[in-house]
């Protein structure tokens, strides 16, 4: 019975195990080695955001030169220009929109992930400029050489003049820069696309190509100025497409 006594006793003492824990230094210690790893992986996360919207933007102006080229093949002429915000604003400045009806070549414009917050209704889409047509055809105000644009991550920096981007250039060095990441994520430059007539590319308009025309042959040098393009000078032809 001793015996038995004893080890009931044993059973209802308990144990005698110590818990461990971190002491305050190592709790320190453990903390700056979490934010020393945000450190290093936030700027790669952040230019990983940046590359995926590039990739993105270069796709949707694509995209939509495909559209302006289809929109071409049916009525001769391309959209009339549109405002990055062409919310509220007349039809003649969100020539974009003209791909969405009355037929579709195009299901919905996209928005540029680097503009900024537009007018009205929501976010800024891409902007388009170019050379009208004037009094060379009935619809006054509709294209023959346009330039797709978004100011890409350097904004709001611009490279693009969207008023006459087909013979101003901007910058002390007079070139357009095309925006590569290879220079920085948020190195200099505008993601952009040239396309339409080739023949309006560094010559000098003023929104009547009709007229210009006509009278080119006469006296060319006084229209042509060059389009410098990444240093390159194009008279006449197009950029090279994204």
């Amino acid at each position: 019975m001793n015996s038995i006594s004893q080890f009931k006793d044993l059973r209802l003492q308990p144990k005698n195990c110590s818990k461990g824990g971190f002491t305050l230094i190592e709790l320190l210690i453990v903390i700056a080695i979490i934010l020393i790893l945000i450190a290093i992986a936030l700027p790669n996360f952040l230019e990983a955001q940046i590359r995926a919207r590039v990739v993105r933007t270069k796709g949707d102006i694509r995209t939509l030169g495909i559209a302006q080229e289809s929109y071409y093949l049916d009525w001769k002429v391309y959209p009339s220009e549109s405002e990055d915000n062409p919310y509220d604003r007349p039809r003649f400045e969100a020539g974009l929109y003209w791909l969405t009806t009355p037929i579709a070549y195009i299901t919905s414009i996209p928005e540029d992930v680097f503009g900024e917050q537009g007018i009205g209704e929501g976010l800024t889409i891409y902007e388009t400029g170019g050379v009208e047509m004037a009094d060379s055809h009935p619809c006054g105000v509709c294209l023959a050489t346009w330039c797709i644009f978004s100011l890409g991550p350097d904004t709001p920096t611009n490279e693009i003049v969207s008023a006459d981007p087909t013979s101003q250039m901007p910058g002390n060095d007079n070139s357009i820069e095309t925006y590569s990441p290879t220079n920085g994520t948020k190195s200099r430059g505008d993601i952009f696309q040239y396309g339409g007539d080739p023949f309006w590319i560094g010559v000098k308009v003023s929104n009547i190509a009709g007229i210009i025309r006509r009278n080119y042959k006469n006296n060319p040098s006084g229209y042509d100025a060059g389009l410098i393009v990444n240093g390159q000078s194009y008279l006449h032809q197009l950029p090279p497409k994204l």
